[in-house]
């Protein structure tokens, strides 16, 4: 798996040295000296702040602090494309504590940036000093940036890239309130990164080629800018912002885009992104690219033969030590591949550790488990395979089996022709990713009302939509559009959550499963992701009951009653490095209940998968 931002780095110096300044009437060669001027003015307010740190009132720091915050917006969207990962390291990262990437023992990084800054702005008591370090920090490295800046250029590609991604931003961080933690400036703060994309935009919609694009473009602007202002955080109306002015305007400026006849990402670089760019809608089953997180060449002449070849490995016992398991033992389809017990029952009695999650949309991870301890799709599979609570088997025993069957090796020809058919780690893992990837779930009511296609959503699941996009801040960690913990604009990274499930949802007790703190990695080895866990999909969530990785929940309702109450220090108990606000949410029951009818309906079973009637004969095995 390529990593986006460093490809993203690339594609900037590549468009310095071959596009930048091919044409000279390029609105791009405009737009970098607007860009460099926000750039300043960004600095500038940083600078401003620092000062007013020294003596200012806690009015005129939190109003200098707003003015900050509206100075970075304004720039986000394109200095997000085009330095993201110092934009997530050092000026709006999430504020927690999390670990040295690529480090080769643990090392501890404390958060700083906008938002750890905000959370000390809209304390009680000011912490002066603490402001004033992280503000030194803000400013430096918006020096280097800045100078980094001054040396780059931009085409118009990139501006149109910017523009869109800088939508879903909006709709994922802004109007959910996930980048304003501690404010109540969600909405102001998205309707100026909007005005600042407008800005943008305008300078495309003279030119010839434009044509009746250029209006519609316009008015979309105006309306949502206009829908952004006259609205409080709670009585927003995000369903309908969505429907109507974002996703449209989203497949808009893709037309425009190509209507201009500029080049796209597709031709200029010959590696996978993680998202479609030529996807025209955000609710789309093409949005995201399968081939970033999988590596499968979707267009191969035996793709269809790997999954079919999966499919059978999927649903066949022959992979078991004993011949009694399969994959589909644990994930089953009628239950959205999901078992529908708490914890899976286990090889010779009992259970395993933790509940088995649905399948659908597996793959669009970076890493797997609860715990996310395994980084590709082969490795999670080992697990399964030399534990002894479920396969209890090895791949020398496997690879026997299925060569013993001149059915399976006739398959493995045929799905893996460049690797002469060989049957090892490799063809076994793709061929069942390859099924795999067929599990898609991205054409609910909910998809499908966003895509305008009809008027599929209730009045009930409409407020629900909303609540969850605003007041009861699901979305801040279920992502829009995948609703899981893969985040949002680059879809690259999945978070985890220290929430404080209880071992059941009426006794105040926590779980004491330790969570990604013990899955074996170095780097979450930190003690703040001791009972953390990784944040699901809730796509088809209403058939994979019971709940969270120990299945306590039997029920929606009691999920979000537990959310509701604030987890586990919503009930008095001591988990000092929760990430979930521990005050309530104030939820009504009904608020609740259109909650959970919203939920239902992100349901999406299409492309279950037929059970095989029969499997390949294996010499030895009695079927």
């Amino acid at each position: 798996m390529r990593k986006f931002i460093s490809l993203l780095l690339l594609l900037s110096f590549i468009s310095v040295l071959h596009f930048g300044f091919r044409n000279a009437d390029s609105p791009a060669l405009g737009l970098r000296h607007h860009y460099l001027k926000d750039m300043e003015d960004f600095q500038s307010e940083g600078n401003h702040f620092y000062a007013a740190l020294a003596d200012g009132s806690k009015d005129q720091i939190r109003s200098d602090f707003s003015a900050l915050r509206q100075s970075f917006k304004r720039v986000e969207f394109m200095l997000d494309y085009l330095q993201a990962q110092d934009v997530k390291d050092h000026i709006n990262g999430a504020p927690l504590l999390k670990t040295e990437r690529n480090a080769p023992r643990l090392v501890v990084l404390k958060p700083k940036g906008l938002q750890r800054m905000e959370e000390l702005v809209y304390e009680d008591e000011l912490n002066r000093p603490a402001l004033q370090k992280l503000s030194r920090d803000l400013n430096y490295q918006l020096s280097m940036m800045l100078r980094f800046a001054q040396k780059i250029s931009f085409n118009d590609r990139q501006v149109f890239e910017a523009l869109r991604l800088g939508l879903v931003r909006v709709m994922s961080l802004g109007i959910t309130g996930f980048d304003t933690p501690a404010s109540d400036q969600a909405l102001q703060e998205s309707a100026e990164a909007w005005k600042s994309m407008e800005t943008y935009a305008a300078a495309y919609l003279s030119l010839e080629g434009a044509g009746h694009l250029a209006d519609t473009i316009q008015v979309a602007y105006k309306r949502g800018l206009a829908m952004l202002q006259s609205a409080d955080f709670e009585s927003f109306d995000r369903a309908l912002f969505i429907r109507s002015v974002l996703e449209p305007l989203y497949s808009d400026l893709l037309q425009l885009h190509r209507e201009l006849h500029y080049e796209t990402a597709e031709e200029v670089f010959q590696g996978e992104l993680p998202w479609n760019y030529n996807s025209p809608s955000i609710f789309s089953d093409d949005f995201f690219n399968l081939a970033y997180y999988t590596g499968l060449d979707f267009q191969s002449q035996a793709f269809l033969a790997k999954k079919d070849l999966g499919r059978l490995l999927f649903f066949d016992p022959a992979l078991s030590g004993d011949l009694n398991r399969s994959c589909a033992s644990c994930h089953q389809p009628e239950k959205a591949y999901s078992d529908g017990f708490p914890k899976s029952p286990a090889k010779g009695g009992g259970f395993v550790s933790r509940n088995a999650p649905g399948l659908f949309n597996t793959l669009y991870s970076e890493k797997f488990f609860y715990d996310l301890r395994a980084d590709r799709m082969e490795t999670q599979m080992e697990h399964v395979i030399f534990s002894e609570q479920e396969f209890d088997t090895d791949y020398r025993t496997i690879f026997r089996r299925l060569e013993a069957s001149t059915e399976y090796r006739d398959l493995f020809k045929a799905a893996f022709p460049q690797h002469r058919g060989d049957i090892n780690r490799y063809t076994l893992s793709q061929a069942i990713v390859a099924f795999l990837s067929d599990l898609k779930s991205f054409d609910s009511k909910v998809d499908r009302y966003f895509r305008g296609e009809e008027q599929s959503l209730s009045v009930e699941e409409k407020k629900g939509l909303n609540l969850f996009m605003g007041k009861a801040a699901c979305a801040t960690c279920h992502f829009a559009p995948s609703f899981s913990g893969l985040v949002p604009p680059w879809f690259e990274e999945n978070e985890s959550e220290v929430l404080g499930v209880l071992v059941a949802a009426q006794v105040g007790q926590l779980d004491q499963d330790p969570g990604r703190i013990a899955g074996g990695v170095v780097s979450d080895e930190a003690y703040f992701y001791d009972k953390s866990f990784k944040t699901p999909s809730l796509r088809n969530v209403a058939f994979t009951a019971p709940y969270f990785h120990n299945g306590a929940y039997q029920t929606l309702g009691e999920v979000l009653e537990f959310y509701n109450h604030g987890g586990a220090l919503g009930i008095g108990l001591d988990l000092p490095n929760q990430t979930l606000p521990g005050d309530s949410l104030h939820l009504s029951k009904e608020e609740i209940g259109s909650l959970e009818a919203f939920l239902k309906a992100l349901s999406d079973t299409n492309s279950l998968i037929q059970v095989p009637r029969s499997f390949p004969i294996i010499e030895g095995i009695e079927r």
